[in-house]
Order: C-alpha cells, then structure tokens, then sequence
C-alpha cells in the first residue's frame, strides 16, 4: 500500500442514545402542562382559579346587594350555611344567586 500526501483519515463518532425513558417522561410532561393550560383558558382564564371563595374573601361582609337579588348580607341566603333555616352565617361566603333572595330579606 502507498500512501499519498491527498489520503486522508476521516473518523466519524456516532453517539446513541438507547435509554428513551427521559424522552418519554418530557413528552408526557408537555401534553399535562398543554392540558392544564387549556383547561385554564377554558374555565375563564388564571384569575377562575382564585375565586374569592376559595380564597376565603366572600363578599357577604361587604354590605352591598352583589349578585343584584335584591338583598345583601345577612339578608341574602347565599351568605348561609344552611339558609332554609337561617343558620350558619359567614361572611367570607360569596352571594351568587340573585334568584333565590326573598323580597324583604330574612324573615
């Protein structure tokens, strides 16, 4: 064998990787956060998530009618536990349903 000055070595390194376990577990953590964002924007967006209930900040302390019913506070039964009775009043509960408020208030 001769070698010339234009012969030349070329080494190629290939490296593989078998263990797709990571890749599988880094798909599967995008479709989650995918399906979390939708599932954000879907209910109203971020700001859903942080209703005054679940904060524990109601609006049945703040004297105002604020679902428009016709009554406010302790006088709407949103702002009861048990409002068939007129039991359980909490002012961080949130009045929501301007239907079921009677006219004059509490009996």
């Amino acid at each position: 064998m001769s070698s010339k000055a234009e012969d030349k070595v070329e080494v190629k390194v290939v490296v593989e990787s078998k263990d797709t376990s990571s890749k599988v577990i880094l798909i599967i953590l995008i479709l989650v956060l995918a399906g979390l964002m939708v599932a954000v924007i879907a209910n109203g967006g971020p700001s859903a998530l942080l209703k005054d209930s679940l904060l524990g900040e109601g609006n049945c302390g703040d004297g105002i009618d604020n679902d428009k019913g016709g009554q406010a506070d302790e006088d709407d039964p949103d702002c009861y536990s048990n409002p068939s009775v007129w039991e359980g009043y909490d002012p961080k509960r949130v009045e929501a349903n301007r239907d079921n408020d009677p006219p004059g208030g509490q009996p």
